[in-house]
């Protein structure tokens, strides 16, 4: 960026100042040598008196040139570099002054120091004469940018080394972070129950933190399951009495019957309120339910009840195949739908269930009992009804199972199977 390319800047410009200031140093010398091998005499003459210190100047079209102008500007003497070179454009500093600046020449930029001299060849007579030296700035420039390539090269990799520096500390300096959010992820998942590992000081106390919210949360939950209980037995124990009593009354009046009937419709409001209050739905702190093994316990009770009707279940499921919900949730819904198949099945209950490539598990239980017509599917989801009325139930089976898939955000669909009865098709996410 800006600010990250002004110390290359401010390098490549001392550079390039400090290259100038040598190169003007160095055309002074030569301007010296050449004053110093010039002879005027008394007619004003202008000879050299021996060769010029730098081979260059006796090389045509070498790049380094001298010459010495009259006042009038025509060249007096000129060093042999520049035979068959264009006119060098002229500068008249005053007597004892110098001037330096960038001409071009040949077509090609030069630097020309120009020195003003009055020369006396005897007292009272004297000659002025401009000294000259000119340098072709391609050797200078072709220096300035083997520098500038040296530079920006280095800083190049200087700025990289850097950023992978910066990357390595900030890879390590994130590592506790990164172990965080993969203990939360685990947590998510049901794979595990709290933050575990070494954590630097700094988030130790936030690691302590969150496991302590998780365990008053655990807490809290099975107190809660733990009172519904209490108030479930609490609540049957005295109904069961009632009923009792009701029922050893041989003569029971049509009144009995009608309280009968008004106890039993209580018993199932209270099974049917306190399963829908202990249902954890879709919770921060989910497990993993293997489902093939919880169907296949499911199925085995489900057969020994009813043993003489000889149903024949098939599943097909794979055994690593797990469904993310609170163990409870998932034996009430599985429970429920097994047990309306076995109950209206003849022969044969088929229970599948897959994941989808977005993660998606879908749970199907078939039968080949009579079904469930299409006009009546929305009615036995509501609490309290059945598809036959003729059936013993309390008729909140389907509807504790609607209600539980929907807490979990999930679907739940009743249609034709292909072994002739209902299929109950559930959509967890």
């Amino acid at each position: 960026d800006e600010h990250g390319s002004q110390p290359g800047l401010a390098l490549d410009r001392a550079f390039r100042e400090s290259a100038e200031a040598a190169l003007q140093d160095r055309m002074e010398g030569y301007l010296f040598a050449l004053m110093a091998t010039v002879e005027l005499d008394r007619e004003g003459k202008i000879t050299f008196t021996r060769t010029l210190p730098d081979a260059r100047f006796g090389q045509p079209g070498s790049g380094l040139y001298a010459r010495v102008r009259r006042a009038d500007g025509t060249a007096a003497l000129g060093s042999p570099s520049l035979l068959g070179s264009g006119d060098l454009a002229s500068q008249q500093p005053k007597p004892g002054r110098q001037l330096f600046s960038r001409v071009s020449f040949n077509g090609a930029p030069h630097y020309l120091l120009s020195y003003g001299a009055r020369w006396e060849v005897a007292p009272g007579k004297d000659y002025p004469l401009y000294f000259e030296i000119a340098e072709d700035l391609r050797g200078f420039q072709q220096q300035l940018n083997r520098y500038r390539r040296n530079l920006w090269g280095w800083l190049a990799l200087a700025a990289v080394i850097l950023l992978l520096v910066q990357a390595g500390v900030l890879h390590r300096g994130l590592k506790p972070l990164r172990q965080v959010t993969r203990g939360l992820e685990k947590i998510e998942t049901g794979q595990a129950d709290r933050l575990t590992g070494q954590y630097p000081a700094e988030l130790q106390q936030l690691t302590d933190k969150i496991n302590s919210l998780l365990e008053q949360t655990r807490n809290q939950l099975q107190r809660y399951r733990d009172s519904l209980g209490n108030m479930a037995h609490s609540l049957k124990t005295p109904l069961t009495i009632l009923g009792n009593i009701l029922n050893a009354d041989k003569h029971a009046r049509p009144a009995n019957a009608e309280a009968r009937q008004q106890l039993e419709r209580i018993r199932q409001i209270i099974d049917y309120q306190l399963q829908r209050a202990s249902t954890a739905g879709q919770t921060a702190l989910p497990r993993q339910v293997a489902l093939k093994a919880l169907i296949e316990r499911i199925l085995a009770a489900m057969q020994k009840v009813y043993a003489d009707k000889g149903v024949q279940p098939e599943v097909h499921i794979d055994t690593d195949l797990c469904c993310q919900c609170e163990e409870g949730d998932a034996m009430e819904i599985l429970g429920n739908l097994i047990e309306n198949a076995f109950k209206w099945s003849q022969h044969r209950i088929r229970v599948t269930a897959h994941a989808s490539e977005t993660g998606e598990i879908t749970l199907n239980v078939e039968d080949d009992g009579p079904g469930i017509a299409a006009e009546v599917r929305q009615r036995v989801l509501e609490r309290g009804q059945r598809a036959d009325p003729a059936t013993a139930g309390h008729g909140i089976g389907l509807a504790m199972v609607q209600e539980i898939v929907l807490l979990y955000g999930g679907r739940l669909r009743i249609e034709d199977s292909d072994l002739g009865g209902a299929a109950i098709r559930i959509t967890l996410p």
